[in-house]
């Protein structure tokens, strides 16, 4: 027999036996696995017999102590977890809650300011009616009407505004406005249901006016600009400086057909000795607050002025005396001086003044 054959035959016996040895040992440790799990459960068995039926109830032993710990431990960490959801859980629902008792608290919040702001627009108002209702009573002869401020001009200052009042309501032009405070202006331009008023701190207005203390009379001017910190205007033409005093109260003088005699201006804050272009002057603080003007009353009253034609005219022909013939000797008679003309108040201008177009023309024009 060749010697590989042999060889061949020789692993596969050594194969087969290896293999059967390998069986063997798993066949062998698994009747030891059985053995012990055998002898385990009848370990436990007794155990629990020996618990249950042997041992007195009131007694725990070693065993039993720890499994009881052991399942202590494990319960307390399961309890503690499901604590933890439940109150992650619980918490999540009080925030919905608490958010929307805030959303409601918040929206509450802002009901209740709109109300009190409403409750406070309506108490100002409320006053200034009062106000108003005062004004009216005092300057009932002559026949006031209230108004309300619709336009002005752009700026701080109320130099010209417009008001919901107009021909349609017995407004004219000239007519006098105030309120509770004093003199506001006058009526310069009138429509059928709106009417247009210059304020007397503007540059363009011009007021007799009269100290009331000394019944010194001058003319009141406006110089208010838009960096202008105050509205003080300038009396010119105060016959007794020295006799004024910071503190005196002014009022028209009604002596320029326009405004009537006795409506309060302002006080006079202080006099300047420095003659300027217009001399001297004593400067007034106005009574009327010209940065917040709403309401005002319109006087209707016309004042009643004299005109030139209200004057007799002289005849040339029946007013030329007859004149003797002057002998040789005669002196010449120097001819009459002309009269002198009608006295004006003072101005700075030699033109009358004109008012310009405003900016707010065109707005009242298209309501």
């Amino acid at each position: 027999m060749p010697k590989k054959t042999t060889e061949k035959k020789q692993r596969v016996v050594k194969t087969k036996r290896v293999r059967r040895s390998a069986q063997e040992q798993r066949r062998i440790r698994l009747a030891r696995r059985r053995a012990l799990f055998s002898i385990l459960v009848l370990l436990v068995v007794a155990a629990i017999v020996f618990f249950l039926v042997l041992r007195n109830s009131s007694e725990i032993s070693i065993a039993e102590n720890g499994i009881g710990s052991l399942f202590s431990r494990v319960q307390s960490v399961f309890t503690n977890a499901a604590n933890g959801v439940r109150q992650f859980t619980q918490r999540w629902r009080d925030f919905d809650r608490l958010q929307e008792a805030y959303d409601a608290m918040a929206l509450q919040n802002q009901q209740l300011s709109l109300q009190l702001d409403s409750a406070q627009e309506a108490m100002l108002e409320n006053e200034r009616l009062q106000n108003a209702l005062d004004a009216k009573s005092r300057y009932e002869a002559l026949d006031p009407i209230f108004a309300r401020v619709i336009a002005r001009e752009p700026g701080q200052w109320f130099e010209t505004f417009s008001i919901n009042r107009g021909k349609s309501d017995g407004v004219g032009a000239g007519m006098s406005v105030v309120n509770g405070s004093g003199l506001i202006g006058r009526v310069y331009e009138v429509g059928m249901n709106y009417a247009k008023v210059i304020c007397i701190v503007d540059s363009r207005s011009a007021v007799a006016c009269m100290v009331q203390s000394t019944r010194d009379n001058g003319i009141m001017r406006g110089r208010i600009s838009s960096t202008s910190d105050d509205a003080a205007c300038f009396v010119y033409y105060l016959p007794n400086l020295n006799s004024i005093m910071p503190g005196d109260t002014v009022i028209t003088s009604g002596t320029d057909s326009l405004f009537p005699k006795g409506l309060h201006i302002g006080t006079i804050t202080a006099v300047s000795m420095d003659a300027g272009s217009e001399g001297s002057y004593a400067v007034v603080t106005p009574s009327v607050d010209f940065r917040h003007i709403e309401e005002v009353f319109v006087l209707r009253e016309v004042i009643e002025t004299d005109s030139d034609e209200a004057l007799p005219v002289v005849n040339a022909a029946r007013s030329a005396a007859p004149t003797a013939t002057p002998g040789p000797n005669a002196t010449p008679t120097p001819s009459p001086t002309p009269a002198e003309e009608t006295w004006s108040y003072p101005s700075a201008d030699a033109t009358p003044q004109i008012l310009e177009t405003l900016p707010e023309d065109d707005w009242v024009r298209e309501q």
